[in-house]
């Protein structure tokens, strides 16, 4: 690994989450984890809510007890275990105790990080799916189907099922915790909103298998263009919002306008034997100002994007 990451290859190497996965292809999106140091004899305090979160042991080992009371006969964790997996193994509603029996590292990652790790990788969505599962395995059957169907409507309000990118209900919830982040490191974070131009008059000559079409091709533009750590939702309709953590203003407007270009040479193919023409994008760009809010920021975005619209469209406004 390069010196942007916190973590060696070696203790990756023992988490089943990374296993067959290029750590290069990932590195963006581990150098925004955090690494957890826990003194032997302390007890584990998660640094998130575990069901929107993933805290993974990298060394040393952890003694679990239920019933909040240190036992002589602990359940034992290893490098590699998902320390959230663990909790949830226990009855519903009986509380348990984490403690470290000798020096331990853990590796920390928010909910976003995790999206775009399983998009940044096959490898580790299959893993990620194959660790989902095996937590299932010794549950019943009539359990595990009501889980699957309780996850899928969860999936449903969170995931577009056409782009495959995560929903505006999804992104409003990082977007608090991104805001918080970047004011509290003092770190950059900007905000693109995207509209497709003339998108109503394209369905309405192409149809609704042209208009789906046409937002598979910016997904997918999207997808291919962008980095990892950049979280992309569909905010709604034609409307797209990249989120640029570490990132200023400049250099924001910058990408959109290459991703603006990157659009209009994209032909559109509908699988029918027509080439529908190249889409253009206007884009609207706004960065996070001291004692900003994520309501401010998405305000600022959004009036950029309707001034990009006003000036024609197939342009970039905001932070000039």
């Amino acid at each position: 690994m390069t010196h942007n990451s916190p973590f060696s290859a070696a203790e990756l190497d023992a988490v089943p989450l990374f296993r067959f996965v290029p750590l290069e292809c990932i590195e963006g999106i581990l150098a925004h984890c955090t690494a957890q140091e826990l003194p032997r004899g302390e007890r584990f305090e998660p640094a998130g809510p575990l069901d929107r979160s993933l805290s993974v042991l990298l060394s040393g080992r952890l003694a679990l007890h239920y019933d909040v009371r240190e036992t002589d006969d602990p359940l034992f964790l290893e490098p590699g275990d998902i320390i959230g997996e663990t909790f949830s193994a226990g009855e519903p509603g009986v509380p348990c105790l984490l403690v470290a029996t000798e020096a331990c590292r853990i590796l920390f990652m928010e909910e976003d990080l995790i999206w775009a790790l399983a998009q940044a990788s096959h490898a580790a969505a299959c893993n990620l799916l194959g660790i989902l599962l095996r937590r299932r395995h010794d549950q019943s059957r009539e359990n595990f189907a009501g889980t699957v169907r309780e996850y899928a409507l969860h999936d449903q309000s969170i995931v577009d099922p056409l782009t495959g990118f995560q929903t505006r209900r999804w992104l409003e919830g990082v977007l608090e915790r991104q805001v918080s982040r970047a004011i509290a490191s003092g770190k950059p974070l900007s905000l693109m909103m995207i509209d497709i131009d003339h998108f109503r008059a394209f369905n309405d000559e192409h149809g609704r298998i042209g208009g789906d079409r046409a937002l598979h091709a910016v997904a997918k533009a999207l997808r291919n263009y962008l980095r990892p750590t950049e979280v992309v939702a569909r905010y709604g309709g034609d409307t797209f919002a990249i989120l640029l953590p570490d990132t200023g203003g400049a250099t924001a407007r910058a990408i959109a306008e290459r991703l603006r270009q990157r659009l209009t040479n994209t032909v559109i193919d509908i699988h029918d034997g027509r080439m529908l023409p190249p889409l253009t994008i206007s884009v609207g760009v706004a960065e996070a100002t001291t004692g900003a809010s994520s309501h401010s920021l998405v305000t600022a975005a959004l009036s950029a994007l309707d001034a990009a619209k006003a000036a024609g469209g197939n342009t970039v406004t905001g932070c000039t």
